[in-house]
């Protein structure tokens, strides 16, 4: 059993950056074979997520094998982003091992976030991501609006921090433990007219409030935009998808685990601050320019669709916010991705009219935009077509049809800003000189195609979450 400790991907990829750090102080004329050596513990760690772990759940630590394959998703999304940092921060010249190491200390801090089963362990997971990313988004040191955004990220995170260990804090109070399993027992036999019900109450919405900072969702997302901008591509690529699937996977875990029983507190607010996610980022992202800005309000209005249907507590409604979740996964991958890879004037793309006439100079790249904006705006048969449904069709069959109204509405706005994007690629002009600096772009073509593929085939991705959603009920029983 301790043996098998050792190869769990977490134990894995903390003694293996460690060496990385070592290896790269006598290495620092060779990081590519560095990075080759980081790339291989990623590998490594993704074939023990999913081969020989033992499912089991502790007093403080979940491994179930829901969350294992979970893992595995995370660490091959790492992967990817890797692989699309290294030639961004190669062209840059901005190339630092310490990047990549300080980006597998976020990694690690999502794995213990969704495998936490006590409320302390969460909080230790959300510190780590925090941490590590505080470090990115200020990785360049040259770039003011990095700095900025480091700062503003840093003094909002730590406020969020507060809240959640407050939150944490009147949950033990009145609760007496931290542990999720023991958490759910003592809520179910507590009286609803009693102080410690309460007390539980204002305990979740303090939780909650932080986790929505942590995810993005209005009215928490004053930082989203700024930080967006402010930092390198390559971040903007790591802060849109994998802290996402965290935080989405920590509220399944806590609302379905030890507040199952008080539904009816927190299923209205995630329905709320859903809705208006999904309005003030469509609506917003139509006067921006700045393209980072413009997928930052988009983001916001995506992961409105996630926690709407969230907090529908239905079985429609909890797979489609998952289905939704990993669609935009694949989508903010691909669009960051492509965008990794183009430059304007020897310098990263950063407004709208950057990619003007990228059609006429390198209409491949140009086709890739062409489906992820399609994907993003819901347009078949793109997969994005296919996870705006099944959120509306979540929401008519709780027979939540005014809301389901607003969602349709909001999509045809947001479709407004995508096909601006399309149309700057296929119909304007350029003055600046607009290149792409990698010769190589299978991943990046994979990633932007596999939006096509599971559009025409979305069975296959259905089949995977009602999988996913079977493991978590085990779990959760």
């Amino acid at each position: 059993m301790i043996i098998n400790l050792f190869f769990i991907p977490e134990i894995l990829l903390s003694f293996g950056v460690m060496i990385i750090i070592l290896i790269d102080l006598f290495l620092q004329n060779y990081k590519a074979v560095t990075f080759k050596l980081i790339q291989l513990l990623l590998i490594v760690s993704a074939y023990y997520s999913i081969n020989g772990q033992i499912s089991f759940t502790h007093e403080s630590y979940d491994l179930s094998e829901f969350l294992n394959i979970l893992k595995f998703i995370l660490i091959l999304g790492s992967f990817i982003i890797f692989h699309y940092t290294y030639k961004h921060l190669v062209y840059l010249n901005t190339l630092k091992i310490e990047y990549f190491t300080i980006s597998i200390l976020g990694l690690i801090g999502t794995m213990i976030m969704i495998s936490a089963h006590s409320l302390l362990i969460l909080y230790l997971g959300i510190e780590l991501l925090s941490l590590s990313l505080y470090a990115l988004i200020g990785f360049n040191k040259k770039s003011s609006l990095s700095s900025e955004a480091a700062i503003k990220y840093y003094v909002l995170g730590a406020m969020s921090s507060g809240v959640l260990l407050f939150g944490i804090s009147l949950v033990y109070g009145f609760t007496g433990s931290i542990n999720y399993s023991e958490i759910a027992n003592i809520v179910d036999t507590v009286q609803i007219n009693s102080v410690e019900y309460l007390g539980i109450i204002f305990g979740i919405i303090f939780i909650t409030a932080s986790l929505c900072f942590k995810f993005g969702v209005a009215p928490f997302h004053m930082w989203v935009p700024d930080i967006y901008q402010g930092s390198l591509v390559s971040t903007t690529t790591l802060l849109s998808t994998l802290p996402k699937i965290a935080v989405f996977i920590v509220f399944l875990k806590l609302f379905y685990i030890p507040f199952l029983s008080m539904i009816n507190v927190w299923s209205d607010i995630l329905i709320f601050v859903g809705m208006l996610s999904i309005i003030i980022g469509s609506i917003f992202a139509l006067t921006q320019e700045n393209i980072k800005r413009l997928l930052a309000y988009s983001a916001i209005s995506n992961i409105g669709f996630i926690v709407l249907s969230l907090g529908l507590v239905t079985n429609d409604g909890l797979q489609a916010s998952l289905y939704y979740t990993i669609v935009y996964s694949l989508t903010a991958l691909a669009s960051f991705g492509i965008i990794t890879h183009i430059t304007c004037n020897s310098h990263g793309i950063e407004k709208i009219s950057d990619l003007a006439g990228l059609s006429k100079t390198h209409p491949y790249y140009a086709i890739l935009i062409l489906i992820t904006m399609l994907s993003s705006a819901g347009i078949p048969p793109m997969i994005g077509f296919h996870a705006k449904l099944i959120v509306i069709q979540a929401l008519i069959n709780s027979e939540y049809i005014m809301l389901s109204i607003l969602v349709v509405l909001m999509t045809v706005i947001s479709a407004y800003y995508y096909l601006k994007v399309i149309k700057t690629i296929y119909f304007d002009n350029r003055e600046e000189l607009i290149s792409v600096y990698s010769n190589s772009s299978i991943v990046l073509s994979l990633n932007s195609i596999s939006l096509l593929i599971l559009g025409i085939f979305p069975y296959y991705l259905f089949n995977l979450t009602s999988y996913l959603m079977d493991l978590l009920f085990t779990i959760s029983i």
